[in-house]
């Protein structure tokens, strides 16, 4: 038994993908001109109008019809259920109860600024291990809900941040420990007016995070601590510097950045192919009425010989009519 030679077709991208519900859905539409299976079988070539997977498929749906003929006789397999197709209710009132409020805007949306650092907002989310503290702290009685220590944890970041701004002590990449700078009582000083916890429970909640961060080593926000550098061979420091902050570039790797000086410069060039253009544009039309002057010059220099040369057969003619 020959095998049927396929020749190997590329996937159409485009190709719209069919919805199959049944096996009815494989067969062809030019069922009458399609060969016998048996003679497919013997003399298949790669010109033949139907594939072996769409035979193959159409004998699987006689198959299946020819059991589901017999189930009385022979128990045959389960038979395919069909893809439901969903149900939907057109609904009157639509139209009327969704009006069409939405009207496109002339400009790009923009998004909406930073928030603040010291608001209502926490980024700040309880572990385990802060959550196991908070249970020894709470044991005898509720001085510390969830929420209020989420607020001074958050709170003791951003000002122990704000410190190391000031002092000048920001580290472009992670490499070393980074320093705690803020001390007990400037962060009391600083959030005496936003928080409502006593003196203990806030002296506890700072030695706790300092404790913490000598731990780590690092800021407990994540977005205050810096990038690993390129060379960090660790896996799971996924967070690396896009570019370089000070990068030395040569004329053939030349790199622009999105900022006001760059916006300058191309405003600039372009400002300087304008004038360009209405140079050229100028040159173009001072050939173009030389070209003019030239053949303007050269038919009156024509006419001026062809004039001078009428006068001269005039003179002769008279001169021969005198005689």
């Amino acid at each position: 038994m020959s095998r049927l030679s396929i020749r190997p077709r590329p996937l159409d991208i485009h190709k719209k993908l069919p919805i199959v519900k049944s096996f009815k859905d494989f067969e062809d539409d030019n069922n009458d001109t399609n060969p016998p299976t048996s003679s497919i079988a013997a003399n298949s070539t790669p010109s033949a109008t139907t594939t072996r997977n769409s035979h193959l498929l159409r004998l699987n749906s006689s198959s299946f019809d020819h059991d589901s003929q017999e189930v009385h006789q022979v128990p045959s397999k389960k038979s395919a259920s069909e893809i439901p197709t969903p149900q939907f209710v057109v609904v009157d009132t639509y139209e009327r109860d969704y009006s069409q409020t939405f009207d496109q805007p002339t400009s790009y949306l923009r998004a909406r600024g930073a928030r603040a650092e010291l608001g209502d907002f926490v980024e700040y989310d309880l572990d385990n291990e802060d959550e196991d503290w908070l249970d020894e702290f709470n044991r005898d009685q509720k001085l510390l809900p969830p929420e209020k220590f989420e607020t001074l944890m958050f709170k003791l970041e951003v000002l122990d941040h704000k410190a190391r701004e000031r002092a000048g002590l920001i580290t472009p990449t992670l490499g070393s420990p980074i320093p705690i700078l803020l001390q007990l009582g400037v962060a009391i000083e600083a959030l005496k007016d936003q928080t409502t916890v006593g003196y203990a429970v806030f002296q506890s909640v700072y030695h706790y995070w300092k404790e913490k961060r000598e731990r780590w080593q690092k800021p407990i926000l994540r977005r205050l601590q810096p990038p690993p550098p390129v060379n960090d061979t660790n896996p799971y420091n996924v967070f690396r510097p896009r570019e370089k902050a000070h990068r030395l570039h040569t004329r053939r790797m030349q790199r622009r950045e999105n900022n006001v000086q760059s916006f300058e410069k191309l405003r600039q060039v372009r400002r300087n192919l304008d004038q360009a253009k209405s140079i050229l544009e100028a040159l173009i039309k001072v050939f173009f009425l030389t070209e003019i002057a030239k053949y303007m010059f050269t038919d009156l220099l024509f006419f001026r010989e062809k004039k001078k040369r009428e006068r001269s057969w005039r003179g002769k003619l008279t001169y021969k009519g005198s005689k």
